[in-house]
């Protein structure tokens, strides 16, 4: 697969991710907080959320869920970063192995200090 079609498909797959959590969340959780607690609280799907969405924290410049251009930002920035971390994927695999454990080393670090600055920890 050539540098072109990888970097869209990570962008793709950043793009995909809340859009389908955010077309998920209007049509079954929104309003319904008992669902969208045992969801997030007892399932900890908040913590997959912001693993595989890292931007969905600009959502919360939005408590009253009026704006349309805080969710596309946030999807936009998602995007560019899955964009970017598969860029660096493909080089890696391409170019240069030793990108892809500083690749996989930043990832894991960065999952690791965004959950414990969610959780609190």
């Amino acid at each position: 697969m050539n540098q072109r079609r990888f970097v869209a498909l990570a962008v793709f797959i950043g793009t995909i991710v809340p859009i389908v959590w955010l077309a998920v969340y209007w049509a079954f959780l929104r309003g319904n907080f008992s669902t969208i607690h045992v969801a997030m609280s007892d399932w900890y799907f908040d913590r997959v959320l912001i693993v595989l969405w890292p931007s969905w924290v600009f959502l919360i410049a939005d408590p009253e869920e009026r704006s349309v251009a805080i969710p596309a930002m946030a999807i936009a920035i998602n995007a560019l970063l899955y964009g970017v971390f598969g860029w660096l994927i493909w080089f890696g695999l391409n170019r240069k192995r030793i990108v892809l454990g500083i690749v996989a080393v930043a990832l894991i670090a960065g999952w690791y200090f965004l959950l414990r600055w969610y959780v609190g920890g």
